[in-house]
């Protein structure tokens, strides 16, 4: 007796909210939130989630340089895999820290003619700080300075923007789940009119 392989009916490429905020923002259990409220299977798709395959780090300026070497290519393959992953028909709720104007520039190239919903994750910084000392695995400044030197939020346009300073309340998600389901066809990731 032979297994075959399931294959599920064609849907077309999958639906992506894609959330941009500090670290320890809240990103992660606002995404976890998000996908526990979908009624609809929704991969919760993070950069974090594949630092296992990272080597060691070194700042000498060599191969394992994490800088200017294995930083870029690692970023780089994370964002294409995004279009990869839609593409096959999954919908996605992505949190990402975009560090760079080239990042989104990069991302909205990548995703055009995705349905790509952008949701600013904003939290006071006081509380970022507060976040990282009781977790204890984040640089403690980390989140602070995305904000403040990186300049996350200044790259462009939200679809929607949430303040999660007072952690993320089922309001927040249900902010969210709301602008999603009553989202437009225009939308603040693309690429740039030539």
């Amino acid at each position: 007796m032979s297994v075959s392989e399931p294959v599920p009916a064609p849907r077309g490429a999958g639906r992506i909210i894609l959330l941009n905020g500090a670290s320890s923002s809240g990103k992660s259990t606002l995404a976890g939130a998000l996908q526990a409220a979908m009624p609809e299977p929704f991969l919760h798709v993070s950069s974090d989630l594949l630092v296992g395959m990272l080597p060691r780090r070194t700042t000498d300026g060599g191969p394992f340089d994490w800088w200017s070497q294995v930083r870029p290519r690692f970023f780089a393959g994370f964002h294409r895999c995004l279009p990869a992953l839609a593409g096959a028909g999954n919908d996605m709720i992505v949190e990402h820290i975009i560090e760079f104007p080239s990042w989104r520039a990069e991302l909205a190239a990548l995703l055009a003619g995705l349905d790509v919903f952008l949701v600013g994750v904003h939290c006071d910084l006081d509380e970022i700080d507060r976040r990282e000392r009781d977790r204890g695995d984040r640089r403690i400044g980390e989140g602070r300075t995305h904000v403040t030197v990186d300049r996350i939020h200044t790259f462009g346009p939200y679809d929607l923007d949430v303040d999660t300073t007072s952690g993320i309340t089922p309001a927040v998600t249900r902010t969210v789940l709301g602008a999603w389901h009553a989202r437009g066809p225009l939308r603040a990731l693309r690429v740039p009119d030539s």
